[in-house]
């Protein structure tokens, strides 16, 4: 933990905007939390500031993540790009989701109203916006392999982003539908915090599950000193079943 904290706070110049950004979206999270016991209001079966939460603490784990990732990229320009476009992104995903949350609305599937329709269409475009552009950092990984870095960590980061990236595009099947549950309306019974449907399928479990290979499939490699690729791709193809396995659970509209 102490290694990972001084890579956090010894970070190049260049990423300093998106540790800034993960740390205020980690500080709004609190934030958030604070708020919680003071709200009244619900959507959905649940207070109105538990999405803000889930969001801001993810988005803060996600920039955090990039600024491991991103000192090994050849491409200075790429970088700067990149860096300035997910605080861009991150930044406004986070902006809709509380702004709809304190005007009491849904910031996703909700086409009631102009506003409300726009402010859902520009999160798609920006959120899908930044799954191109990571993408594209994801061929530049496969592109070159940096000298100081493992075979293991290189394909843990990179079947990682590759994972995290196919079930990133899921949340436009999500999106699609216009409902994360299937089987059922959305707000049933759910899991603490998370909300996750316990009696019908939700696509939910699998788009978190698989966003954040980008973190477990590194961290994996780092946490047990992996030194051989082999059981990194061991890993990631479970780790992928596990995945699928838990979107095909939700496609048949089964809860657990």
């Amino acid at each position: 933990m102490k290694a990972l904290f001084h890579l956090l706070k010894n970070h190049e110049e260049d990423t300093r905007p998106l540790f800034y950004c993960g740390i205020v979206h980690l500080l709004l999270a609190l934030l958030f939390l604070a708020i919680l016991p003071f709200e009244q209001r619900v959507l959905l079966g649940i207070n109105l500031w538990i999405k803000p939460i889930k969001f801001a603490l993810s988005i803060g784990i996600y920039s955090l993540t990039w600024i491991l990732l991103l000192p090994y990229l050849q491409s200075e320009k790429i970088k700067k790009n990149f860096v300035r476009f997910t605080v861009f992104a991150m930044g406004f995903e986070m902006l809709c989701v509380t702004t709809q949350a304190a005007r009491g609305e849904l910031s996703h599937f909700n086409h009631s109203g102009i506003y409300n329709a726009t402010i859902y269409s520009l999160m798609g475009i920006v959120i899908t916006a930044q799954t191109i552009f990571s993408f594209f950092i994801a061929i530049q990984f496969f592109k070159h392999t940096p000298p100081q870095m493992s075979k293991s960590m290189i394909w843990a980061i990179r079947l990682g982003m590759l994972i995290s990236i196919f079930f990133a595009l899921q949340g436009g099947l999500i999106g699609q539908r216009m409902a994360h549950t299937v089987g059922a309306a959305d707000g049933g019974p759910g899991i603490l915090f998370f909300n996750w449907s316990t009696k019908h399928g939700d696509l939910r479990i699998a788009h978190f599950f698989g966003l954040h290979a980008l973190q477990i499939l590194p961290a994996f490699a780092w946490i047990f000193k992996i030194k051989s690729k082999v059981p990194v791709f061991i890993f990631g193809l479970l780790y992928l079943s596990f995945v699928s396995i838990l979107f095909y659970h939700a496609l048949l509209g089964k809860g657990f």
